[in-house]
């Protein structure tokens, strides 16, 4: 039986934009300035993501835990905005 697949790739700098729209229309606390630089599952929670910003001109690196779900809606959003369509 024929089947589709599609796969949407963000890279980091997307995905913070995302992030960071998220957090703006939520009226959340906003990520630091910066870019992402790494991105990994929490070890004790499997449904939270810790990204590690670093920002060159201030020479300063932070980290934000945000959960799949949050990162999910974000991207979502992303796309709406750049008219990537989804299923």
């Amino acid at each position: 039986m024929p089947h589709e697949e599609r796969r949407i790739i963000f890279d980091y700098h997307e995905t913070y934009r995302a992030i960071y729209a998220l957090c703006v229309q939520k009226e959340m606390k906003k990520p630091p300035p910066g870019k992402i630089i790494a991105a990994k599952p929490k070890p004790d929670d499997e449904k939270a993501m810790i990204f590690s910003i670093e920002n060159d001109y201030e020479e300063s690196a932070a980290e934000r835990e945000y959960s799949q779900d949050f990162i999910a809606a974000a991207l979502m959003l992303f796309c709406r905005s750049s008219r990537i369509p989804l299923p």
